[in-house]
């Protein structure tokens, strides 16, 4: 049976599939007081995803983060019923390159908001474990919004055997060989977004820090340090310092 048309949840009608998370697939859909909202389907082998997802993140409540609603199921699929996020992925939405020249402001802005997700969470004790640009909406403006948490839980959580989390292009060395992540692994995602916005290409292994005269640059090398106790763990921190060395009064 097509998903399209189908009614789930508290009313519900899905509309139609406008991207994949992680483990998902997603569909925009209206509720039925006819607010837009998004429903992620999870395959029903995933499903445990999905109630991570839930169980972490439906008592968040932040202008910078989508927020999971309710939990359905679609046709014996678990789901979950969230906030719309609007915009573009963040590699989309600055296919002008690099962005820290070609779209200053707004760059930094979408990082600032990206900041301002990660210290809420981060106060809460949770880490997100999957910063990429697929799990950044971005608008016009440059404001932001983070969304899948289906990898999310407490910080420095720990697992019966090694576990890798993320996305290997924006992965901190920690994740890649499956310790518990702190807040640190997160911002290591978000150095990995500055560099790729400072140099307008991911870091090359045999050239990770070409020269460059931004003022930015500091602040991306201390991000990515590889010896996680040598990086900043304090989103607030480094949202006061990215706005300080770049002259911008967000």
């Amino acid at each position: 049976m097509p998903l399209a048309g189908q009614v789930v949840g508290n009313g519900v009608r899905l509309v139609r599939p406008v991207g994949r998370g992680s483990h998902s697939l997603v569909y925009f859909a209206v509720a039925r007081d006819g607010q837009p909202c998004a429903v992620k389907i999870f395959p029903a082998h995933l499903g445990g995803y999905a109630e991570r997802e839930y169980d972490h993140a439906h008592d968040l409540h932040h202008p910078r983060l989508v927020r999971v609603i309710e939990r359905t199921v679609v046709d014996d699929q678990p789901a979950l019923v969230s906030t719309l996020a609007r915009g573009e992925v963040l590699f989309r939405r600055y296919a002008q390159r690099p962005a820290v020249q070609q779209e200053r402001r707004a760059f930094l802005l979408t990082l600032v908001h990206l900041l301002d997700a990660l210290g809420y969470m981060h106060e809460r004790g949770l880490v997100h474990r999957d910063i990429k640009p697929e799990n950044i909406i971005v608008e016009e403006d440059g404001s932001a919004k983070l969304v899948d948490f289906d990898l999310s839980g407490p910080a420095f959580e720990t697992f019966d055997a090694p576990l890798r989390m993320g996305t290997a292009a924006f992965q901190s060395p920690e994740a890649a060989r499956g310790e518990p992540l702190g807040p640190e692994s997160d911002l290591y995602g978000v150095g990995v977004l500055l560099g790729w916005g400072i140099h307008g290409s991911l870091p090359d292994p045999d050239d990770p820090h070409p020269h460059t005269l931004d003022p930015l640059q500091p602040l991306y090398l201390s991000l990515t340090r590889p010896d996680r106790a040598e990086r900043p763990n304090d989103a607030a921190r480094v949202r006061a310092e990215l706005l300080r060395l770049a002259g911008l009064p967000y």
